[in-house]
């Protein structure tokens, strides 16, 4: 343990102007530490905190233990200095969740085209209720509001969106989903759509 000159040096001077101890022994009596331990830090080793409050109240002085351990000095080292992002960390977990949405997109694209055949025969009041699907739909659009939004304003990703998805699937989806709050718009619009979602 290295030691402390400062605190050495300042002991000893308060110890050279003092008259009320002849020697150390009278002194770590006085104080209330052991002879062996006060003789250590007239050498410049270090008081713990309770031996380092005795000296200060005896001495009058402001005594500090400048040389802590380095666990003592930074016991937060990691959240004063947090480490930076590692970019290719980001890159890659960012690249494993665009992954992830295309899959689960073509995973829940054909849950609906399953579940109904598995349900041919199966009364539909023993199926899921309504509501269900109307969060589920909700939820949709939700994720495709998002979608969209990280593309409007980056003219590249937006031209490969364009390039990507079906103008004519995005026309049959906007007409269908306006009229669905409407029972006669939703009627016309069924007679009068002929495009089948998917064919172009």
């Amino acid at each position: 343990m290295p030691k402390d000159l400062q605190f050495r040096a300042a002991l000893r001077e308060w110890f050279g102007r003092q008259s009320n101890y002849k020697n150390l022994r009278e002194a770590a009596v006085g104080i209330g530490v052991p002879f062996n331990t006060l003789r250590g830090y007239f050498s410049g080793k270090q008081p713990k905190e309770k031996n380092l409050l005795l000296l200060a109240k005896a001495t009058g002085l402001e005594l500090h233990a400048s040389h802590k351990s380095e666990k003592q000095k930074r016991p937060s080292l990691k959240k004063a200095n947090p480490e930076k992002p590692n970019l290719k960390k980001q890159i890659y977990a960012s690249r494993v969740l665009d992954d992830l949405q295309d899959d689960l997109a073509r995973c829940i694209a054909a849950i609906p085209a399953v579940q109904a055949t598995l349900t041919e025969d199966v009364p539909k009041a023993k199926l899921s209720a309504p509501a269900r699907s109307g969060r589920r739909i909700q939820s949709l659009m939700d994720a495709l509001e998002r979608s969209l939004a990280q593309v409007l304003n980056d003219p590249k990703a937006l031209d490969m969106v364009r390039k990507t998805i079906s103008g004519s699937d995005a026309g049959y989806l906007s007409g269908l989903l306006a009229a669905l709050f409407d029972d006669r718009r939703l009627q016309t619009w069924q007679q009068m759509t002929t495009y089948k979602y998917g064919s172009k």
